[in-house]
């Protein structure tokens, strides 16, 4: 199915695709025509992308660029979670006042491109489908083939119902949310070896206090920062949390700093966590619990929750390359 780009609006009111490119002219091009017919109906729109094309944009729009919302993608929420809440309070703030559909158009930031951050890239922007079910909204993710690892823009159409700008075609490759985690469960992955760990009946101010001393003295001549170890700790205390309330009977938390990475991981013999969507679905707003795996999602880069009749693993990391990262 092809659709003219002003009426590809899907039942939920989300548009979601792709624009796909090989250079900077290619890009412009494209985006123009994107640009001015949101400008030309009254929608609000946003342009987040790296410096050279935002300037490369601005140019080829002339006097409407000052019509503009316009972001420096490697600066604004570059970490996957915090970007999704980002556009989702873009749109919902929009829908308050009533100004209008939203159109975001946006490129991927530096970190998206970090080996142990593809995946959790890829699952943000196929939960954007499930954050933004029935809200107006037309969000076009902006993929630059010639210069992304390979397999990323490969693998974009299952996270995105939509391919292409005027005209834009459904994709037949694409996924609904809970599939696309479905398919792309973490595995579990033991923690490196010689790692400091702790047994037992771990309780969440054991947890808590064992990676504080772990991470803070961990002997290196570039130490980790505060920020940092406070967000591994938050993240651990949830998992920890939520091991002891699924009816764990014994956990272990294992941490660890090496090849770029802080990391963390809680070990359980409970049940095992089997929803694909856990930490994922955004929070009911009337209420407290559920939340322990959304936070920690919010505070480091990556949570994979590995889950079997034996138990659930649950590794929380953050990379180096994310220390000096902007807040949200």
């Amino acid at each position: 199915m092809s659709l003219a780009l002003g009426e590809g609006r899907n039942p939920s009111g989300l548009l979601h695709t792709i624009l796909r490119h090989r250079s900077r002219d290619e890009l412009v091009s494209q985006a123009v025509p994107f640009a001015r017919e949101a400008l030309g109906v009254g929608d609000p729109l946003f342009v987040t992308l790296a410096p050279a094309s935002l300037s490369a944009l601005r140019s080829a729009l002339g006097r409407d660029a000052d019509r503009i919302r316009w972001s420096d993608s490697t600066r604004w929420s570059p970490h996957p979670m915090r970007r999704l809440r980002s556009i989702r309070e873009l749109v919902e703030g929009a829908e308050r006042h009533g100004v209008g559909r939203v159109r975001i158009l946006g490129d991927v930031p530096p970190s998206a491109v970090v080996p142990g951050m593809v995946a959790e890239w890829e699952r943000s922007c196929s939960l954007l489908n499930l954050a933004l079910a029935g809200h107006p909204a037309t969000v076009a993710c902006v993929y630059d083939e010639s210069a992304l690892p390979a397999g990323i823009a490969e693998r974009a159409p299952c996270s995105h119902p939509y391919l292409g700008l005027a005209p834009t075609a459904s994709s037949q490759a694409y996924l609904e949310p809970e599939a696309f985690m479905d398919r792309h469960r973490p595995e579990r992955v033991p923690p490196p070896a010689g790692s400091p760990s702790l047994s037992g009946t771990t309780g969440p101010a054991e947890a808590r206090a064992f990676v504080r001393r772990a991470l803070g003295q961990d002997g290196t001549t570039d130490p980790v920062p505060q920020g940092v170890i406070e967000d591994v700790v938050t993240a651990v205390h949830e998992a920890v949390t939520n091991a002891w309330q699924a009816g764990a009977s014994s956990v272990t938390v294992t941490c660890w700093r090496e090849a770029g990475e802080v990391g963390a991981q809680v070990d359980d013999d409970g049940p095992g966590l089997r929803d694909p969507l856990a930490g994922r679905r955004w929070p009911d707003p009337h209420t407290e619990r559920g939340r322990g795996l959304w936070v920690a999602r919010q505070l480091v880069d990556v949570v994979d929750v590995a889950a079997s009749g034996s138990g659930t693993s649950v590794r929380v990391r953050v990379f180096d390359a994310g220390w000096a990262r902007p807040a949200a």
